[in-house]
């Protein structure tokens, strides 16, 4: 009954703050691209070079041309990098996100919960166009477009509630150790060499293969591959959906404990 409760609040204080979280999006996405020289180009330039350069590592320096499950390793590295960045840009900025905008922690009337929601908002207006990308990718490898494609919007639903709770947790965390940035960009680097992202998941054997699902994150990767390329409902696999939701329940459901217990001493330490 708590968990319900607490979902419904968090789909209510999003409607209710609409507005407010679509102006903060905006000045938080003009002010993270649109402050520099080069501007809008460098939000999609910088992920673009970090598909670019491991593309070319893995195809010419390593001579990966066909993955082990018969797809050529152009689009199945591309749906896994780019939903990749998608997370690891949230994190990242999430973390720090209360630091930030500790302008407005101090104002009595605002909903400081929703902060967290600006990160992950402005890095999906990113991630829409990548998605395109990727559409296009596929459909020039022969992937044409079918029903399976529709998962995409449920993948983006299961990021956002996954990465909703994480944001609380530790952007909440990080008002009082410091600390706690760096060691989310740390993980961030461990996480990305140990989920199967350019490197297949049957790698692994025996229960070796369930160190990949211990990674939630793994999940919403594997998603995109299934919508694009594997044409294939992720649900068929119940076990993997069965734990991905169980832990994202968790974590949202302490993201959401640790940012209220930690909330009225927010304006004292900031």
């Amino acid at each position: 009954m708590f968990y319900l409760k607490s979902f419904l609040w968090f789909l209510l204080t999003i409607y209710r703050q609409k507005y407010v979280i679509g102006q903060l999006v905006k000045r938080d996405f003009r002010n993270k691209y649109l402050a520099s020289y080069i501007g809008l180009p460098w939000a999609f330039i910088q992920p673009a070079m970090a598909i670019l350069v491991i593309w070319f590592a893995m195809t010419y320096g390593l001579k990966i041309g066909i993955m082990d499950s018969g797809f050529p390793f152009a689009p199945w590295f591309i749906c896994g990098m780019i939903p990749w960045l998608f997370i690891a840009e949230t994190l990242s900025s999430s973390s720090g996100s209360l630091l930030e905008y500790s302008y407005l922690i101090k104002k009595t009337s605002f909903k400081v919960a929703i902060i967290p929601f600006i990160k992950i908002f402005t890095a999906l207006i990113i991630h829409l166009f990548f998605i395109v990308v990727i559409a296009i990718l596929a459909v020039a490898y022969g992937f044409k477009p079918d029903i399976y494609w529709v998962q995409i919007i449920y993948l983006l639903i299961a990021a956002f509630i996954l990465l909703t709770g994480l944001g609380w947790l530790i952007s909440s965390i990080n008002v009082f150790v410091r600390d706690m940035s760096p060691v989310v960009n740390v993980v961030i680097s461990v996480l990305f060499w140990a989920t199967p992202i350019i490197w297949p998941y049957t790698m692994l054997s025996g229960n070796m293969k369930y160190l990949a699902l211990l990674n939630p994150f793994f999940y919403i990767i594997e998603g995109y591959r299934y919508a694009f390329l594997e044409k294939a409902w992720m649900f068929r696999n119940i076990e993997m959906t069965v734990y991905f939701w169980v832990v994202t329940a968790i974590i949202f459901v302490a993201g959401a404990l640790v940012f209220k217990k930690l909330m009225p001493h927010f304006a004292d330490v900031l």
